[in-house]
């Protein structure tokens, strides 16, 4: 690592990235911000006119992928193969959030949250893994979990919370498994941050949810997508080889308040 600059280290220049969610939000953020440095960057997203609009603005490939799905995850990479000829970073920051009533909420929504945000983290990683471990280089793998994930802060939150606590438990998990393949797993825990999902969970969160409440938070805001995105550049740069199995908070201070 020494023969790197010391600004080329925070870069990506002439890596191959998937980033999912890549629509809106902190995925569309980062999917841009990654083109910004120098990586080629396959945009996924479930919605297809989101993700078309977000790559074409960056002149970048996309593909319309249902991460819940292994068939459609299983394409998604065999396209990236083609397009690139290897995976170097992956950014897992597709996610399902919806509020939902413990004590009436239906399996079916747990179900949904579980099959979007646990079992579509690990089949992500699954299939970049199956790439990286062949590659000379490795690779850098970074899950998009939640401050909540071990610090509840929304009521009818127990579906996310639980979803998201398992994220940061299997990239834990992969971080230790993957060493020796030169494969780092990291998270970041993202505090309230002005994205589509949050704007969607509706005022209750301000009166009922204190992750989103500007007072609550010691730098008096919520964050905007393109902080967590610069999170998750460093994770996935150079300029984070020694750490691994590692969740980075990025929530304003919230947690320590």
């Amino acid at each position: 690592m020494s023969d790197l600059s010391p600004l080329s280290v925070f870069g990506l220049a002439g890596k191959s990235a998937i980033v999912t969610g890549a629509g809106s939000g902190i995925g569309k953020a980062t999917a841009t911000l990654f083109t910004q440095v120098g990586a080629r960057v396959l945009f996924v997203d479930i919605d297809p006119d989101a993700v078309s609009e977000a790559a074409e603005a960056c002149q970048s490939p996309y593909t319309v992928c249902d991460i819940s799905d292994e068939a459609q995850v299983i394409a998604t990479f065999d396209r990236a193969k083609a397009l690139f000829g290897g995976v170097d970073v992956l950014a897992n920051v597709a996610a399902y959030r919806r509020k939902a009533d413990t004590m009436t909420m239906p399996a079916s929504e747990w179900d949904i949250m579980h099959a979007v945000t646990t079992r579509g983290t690990f089949l992500m990683m699954r299939e970049a893994i199956k790439i990286m471990r062949d590659q000379d280089s490795g690779g850098a793998i970074v899950n998009v979990s939640s401050v909540s994930a071990d610090h509840p802060t929304i009521f009818n939150n127990t579906h996310y919370d639980s979803a998201k606590a398992g994220v940061d438990a299997m990239t834990r998990a992969a971080a230790v498994e993957f060493a020796e393949h030169g494969i780092r797993v990291n998270s970041i825990q993202p505090g309230g941050t002005a994205s589509g999902g949050a704007k969607r969970m509706g005022s209750e969160i301000q009166m009922r949810g204190p992750m989103t409440a500007p007072g609550r938070i010691p730098l008096g805001r919520i964050s905007d997508p393109i902080e967590q995105a610069r999170a998750i550049l460093f994770l996935a740069s150079d300029a984070a080889s020694y750490i691994t199995g590692h969740h980075l908070t990025v929530d304003g201070g919230y947690r320590v308040s």
